[in-house]
């Protein structure tokens, strides 16, 4: 890779570590090729962008430190119960070690925001829950949370009724997206089944509401809610310099 890189005329801004292979899963070989991959782009003033929901490992943690103001992550936490984390993201790390990651990121100064994404309608939405959850993470000093509700693609939807034992349970998640609408995601490519309009618009006004007598700025997700914004949830973000250009 640094052949590669030293070749190019034009280097990117930043390289974007796409969530759908968390980069930091806790695999030796992995970690190794990760730190090394991120440290190489580092070092020639190119950005590295992440979202995990992964423990971040210490020497990681001192990397980015040297280079903080080339980095920028987001940590997937969508609830303060350990054992619905285990039921809808097996192998995840325990919310302890996430809001850990948070508050280690914050610290060195890295661009920092959690990610309440797929929160689960009925399941993690209440007002209290999402209090809980966003009082825990603004006590990391993250100022932001990027938000969405749960997109039911096909394979989602049958690894969930595959993998989920408490049937009851996923009668009362999958309930409320028999009348839900298909969505495109991104750039269109892919499609899946979103919660309905009405629902949707009136629990990101209620999370809005919430996070904000915390302190917390929320960003909902544009691209899995075309007809409702076009915000950005900041998944990638402008580094630093005005102009950004991306590979993963």
């Amino acid at each position: 890779m640094k052949e590669e890189l030293a070749a190019k005329k034009t280097k990117p801004q930043a390289v974007y570590f796409c969530p759908s292979c968390d980069p930091f899963q806790p695999i030796p070989e992995i970690l190794d090729q990760t730190y090394k991959t991120m440290e190489t782009l580092l070092k020639v003033d190119i950005g590295v962008q992440f979202v995990t929901k992964a423990l971040v490992p210490v020497n990681f943690i001192k990397l980015f430190a040297r280079y903080s103001n080339l980095v920028c992550a987001q940590v997937g936490l969508t609830c303060l119960d350990d054992n619905i984390r285990k039921t809808f993201e097996p192998g995840t790390a325990s919310v302890s070690e996430k809001l850990l990651t948070l508050q280690r990121l914050v610290e060195i100064g890295v661009t920092t925001g959690a990610r309440a994404d797929p929160l689960i309608h009925g399941v993690m939405d209440s007002d209290s829950l999402l209090r809980n959850l966003f009082t825990a993470i603004a006590k990391t000093a993250v100022k932001e949370v990027a938000v969405n509700y749960l997109f039911l693609r096909p394979a989602i939807k049958e690894s969930i009724r595959k993998n989920m034992s408490d049937r009851k349970l996923l009668a009362e998640l999958l309930e409320p997206y028999s009348t839900g609408v298909k969505l495109p995601i991104g750039l269109k490519n892919s499609q899946g089944v979103a919660l309905p309009k009405e629902i949707r618009e009136r629990s990101f006004e209620r999370i809005k509401n919430i996070a904000s007598d915390i302190g917390l700025s929320i960003h909902i997700c544009g691209c899995k809610n075309s007809g409702i914004t076009t915000e950005s949830c900041h998944i990638t973000r402008l580094s630093h310099s005005a102009q950004l250009h991306l590979f993963s």
